[in-house]
């Protein structure tokens, strides 16, 4: 699972109406369940009259940013993010918001209709014209475009802060806890008003008008989101500048041809000659496994953990200045630190739990990782002519030299029986078989017919139907454009299931971005690492959440109000389907020949799981702990003599990390998911999650065992797990599909081959 630290979160970070909770995006009614549906729809005309410019003057709604249905026109988009054009819009569109909110205020009643409903459609157009520009600045970075969204962000926090930290709101919202109507809402509308109520109260609502901590709490409020943009921006600026060429091959023995024409193109679309290695992850990973150069390893590796460290792109202090903020933050609102703050919205509810999962883990990963470096490091000095203990430049490439040597494959040649045509067919078949709903790429002509448009010709658009029904659609953007798309793999929202009073529905769109070897030449298909394989089924896990959800309301809807260490369930779950002998044969065939993987290399990598899984357990246990320390007990220094960030990776690394760091390692400056993230105080989700996900493949393994079909208990998982989104509780989710409160952690100990 190391992978998981080059993973964004699933949801983008630019939160606009509550920055502590779930946002809500595009309304469309579903009239008809068939491709023409955004031909037939009219929006409400909320801003009819509002202009942004009057020379010459321009409605708000008929902007690109608001002016559409189901599917954004990105084509028209990308014509509107100079500043000079789109920050126009968004300041008026804002300012509107916020006039017709307080127009809104004098109106609330003690009633579902009377708040959430009326709030919910306020906030949705400015909701889902922001969060395009959040989008964009992820997949299709442009200087124009960062100027633009540092101008509209500010003035965005400041209407989602008028927003949350309503007392008319609050007030009829309270009133209506205690009222007779309370018990006419269904739990799911409960849950959702009792989420509402904690969310204003982190927000600052408690805090009275005018007072200093409450100006105090706002100025930290719009200040952590300009940090945490600045923060994603040094390290994507980092990762572009740095480039080392090599002019003699030979320095770049162990490197597979094909990876060759790799740092071939990469030097061309750099406009220098020779082998250009950059610090984007689909060159540096191949890299540090595969080049025998350890000099060139280690410059390579330095230049990775020291990435956005120093000069102008410093993170160091954009980091330290996030940590007293939210320190500040949570005291401001009767907290001791922000961990605190923090775990009280998810399952785990404290530190003590969350940190009582690591430890567990720890205990059970901590001998078998220290025997797995006894493996490698005896087979580096006998191997390898690698003499002495292991460094961290060394770690990777012995590790896969000894995967090789025990496995007889590599990454590139398993990657010729991985074509992303094949990959993706087979998980639209597990969709398919397993949970019942249908896959289908639109096509060109699809796509011409409805109008849609896209970010990159490389983007492709699917539908998801049941029976006929379609039930979604996503957009997939599979491929890494290191000079404009951010590294990773998430999964965001486009629009959200909504049921209105009248029947109409809202077809849920999501976005879909992964960051997979693009074709190497005309005609022949990207061929996917392993590692791009799990990603993808990962992604389009959560994906399956977002798009299957039965819940009608918005808030609650698909991942909305999920709590953040069980969102990882759905999409973690997912992954353990590249494991299966019997799924690793359908997705996989040579790339050229069409044969079917050899089925030594098919038994490989269902073991996949298992093979250096202490030694990844524990870089994994790494970073959680540090995040919790860091958001925790840490004090940001005051003088030079204080303790640093660094410091405190350093002291976390030396009792997990069996490889130790070097002094220099600066790897927290571009620790994208706890600073420009949504996991602070949270990275333990993705272990606290998987414990779940293990528990609840094994359900299906149980199934089989007794030579069941996997799809009864496939609709079951559909019917609970996927389609009761934010608006059941996890355990009650958890209890309605397991049959049990508790989760078997043993279960994921027994798939990782560790001791229980």
């Amino acid at each position: 699972m190391q992978r998981l630290l080059f993973r964004t979160a699933i949801r983008q970070t630019t939160r606009v109406i509550q920055p502590a909770a779930v946002s809500n995006r595009l309304r469309v009614t579903a009239l008809t369940p068939c491709l023409n549906i955004a031909s037939s729809l009219q929006r409400p005309n909320l801003y009819s009259q509002r202009l942004y410019s009057s020379k010459p003057a321009v409605m708000i709604e008929q902007t690109p940013f608001v002016n559409w249905k189901l599917f954004p026109d990105f084509e028209s988009i990308l014509k509107y993010t100079k500043p000079s054009e789109a920050v126009p819009i968004f300041e008026a569109l804002i300012d509107a918001t916020k006039e017709d909110f307080l127009k809104l205020e004098r109106e609330f009643n003690p009633t579902w209709e009377g708040t959430m409903m009326p709030l919910y459609e306020l906030q949705d157009t400015t909701s889902r014209a922001i969060s395009l520009l959040s989008h964009l600045n992820g997949v299709k970075n442009s200087d124009e475009l960062r100027e633009t969204l540092q101008k509209v962000r500010p003035r965005s926090v400041k209407l989602g802060l008028l927003m949350s930290q309503s007392a008319p709101l609050f007030k009829a919202l309270d009133e209506l806890v205690n009222s007779n109507a309370w018990n006419s809402l269904d739990k799911v509308q409960q849950r959702i008003v009792l989420k509402k109520l904690r969310g204003m109260k982190h927000s600052g609502i408690g805090l009275a008008d005018g007072s200093p901590e409450k100006e105090r709490f706002n100025a930290i409020s719009e200040r952590l989101s300009e940090l945490s943009l600045s923060f994603g921006n040094h390290i994507l600026d980092a990762t572009k500048a740095f480039k080392h060429v090599v002019e003699d091959v030979s320095e770049l023995e162990g490197c597979s041809e094909t990876f060759l024409e790799t740092l071939k193109q990469n030097a061309k679309s750099r406009e220098v000659e020779g082998f250009c290695i950059t610090l984007d992850h689909t060159v540096y990973l191949p890299f540090m496994k595969n080049c025998k150069n350890r000099p060139l390893r280690e410059k390579i590796y330095r230049a990775s953990v020291t990435k956005a460290s120093d000069g102008d792109l410093n993170n160091e202090t954009v980091i330290n200045e996030i940590l007293s903020l939210k320190h500040e933050k949570a005291n401001l609102l009767g907290y001791k630190c922000f961990a605190d703050l923090s775990l009280t919205v998810k399952m785990a509810e404290n530190v003590p739990a969350a940190e009582e999962l690591v430890d567990r883990l720890f205990d059970a990963s901590y001998e078998s990782a220290q025997k797995e470096l006894a493996e490698i490091t005896e087979f580096a000095n006998s191997k390898l002519n690698l003499q002495g203990p292991l460094s961290p430049w060394d770690t990777a490439y012995v590790t896969e030299q000894y995967r090789k040597e025990k496995y007889r494959f590599d990454d590139e040649t398993i990657s010729e029986y991985f074509a992303f045509p094949n990959v993706i067919q087979g998980l639209f078949d597990v969709a398919d078989q397993v949970l019942g709903v249908q896959v289908r790429e639109l096509t060109e002509s699809d796509i011409k017919d409805n109008n849609i448009t896209k970010w990159h010709e490389d983007v492709k658009v699917f539908e998801v139907s049941e029976k006929g029904n379609v039930r979604a659609y996503f957009y997939g953007d599979f491929y890494s454009r290191p000079l404009e798309k951010r590294s990773g793999a998430w999964m965001d929202e486009v629009t959200t299931r909504y049921k209105r009073e009248n029947g109409e529905v809202t077809l849920p769109v999501a976005y879909l971005i992964c960051n997979q070897d693009p074709p190497r030449a005309e005609g022949e298909p990207s061929l996917m690492k392993f590692r791009d394989v799990e990603t993808l089924f990962h992604e389009f896990g959560h994906c399956l959440q977002h798009m299957l959800t039965t819940v009608d309301y918005p808030q609650a809807s698909g991942i909305n109000g999920v709590e953040w260490d069980f969102v990882e369930v759905a999409s973690q779950f997912m992954e353990n389907f590249c494991q299966e002998p019997e799924w690793l044969s359908r997705l996989s065939g040579h790339y050229k020949t069409g044969a079917a993987m050899p089925q030594e290399m098919i038994d490989t990598l269902a073991l996949n799981r298992e093979f250096m899984s202490g030694m990844a357990m524990m870089r994994q246990l790494q970073f959680a702990k540090v995040d919790l320390m860091l958001h925790s007990r840490f004090v940001p220094p005051r003088n030079a003599s204080d303790p640093t960030i660094f410091d405190v990776d350093a002291q976390v690394s030396k009792k997990v990390n069996l490889v130790p760091s070097i002094p220099e390692d600066r790897f927290l400056c571009s620790f994208s998911h706890i600073f420009a993230g949504g996991y602070s105080a949270g990275y333990y989700s993705y272990k606290w999650s998987e414990t779940y996900s293990a528990d609840a493949y094994a359900a299906f393994e149980e199934v089989q065992a007794q030579g069941k079909s996997a799809q009864e208990i496939g609709q079951h998982y559909r019917n609970t797990v996927l389609a009761l989104g934010g608006g059941t509780s996890p355990r009650e989710v958890w209890e309605k599909f397991r049959g049990r409160d508790e989760v078997d952690v043993n279960a994921l100990l027994r798939h990782s081959g560790l001791p229980k």
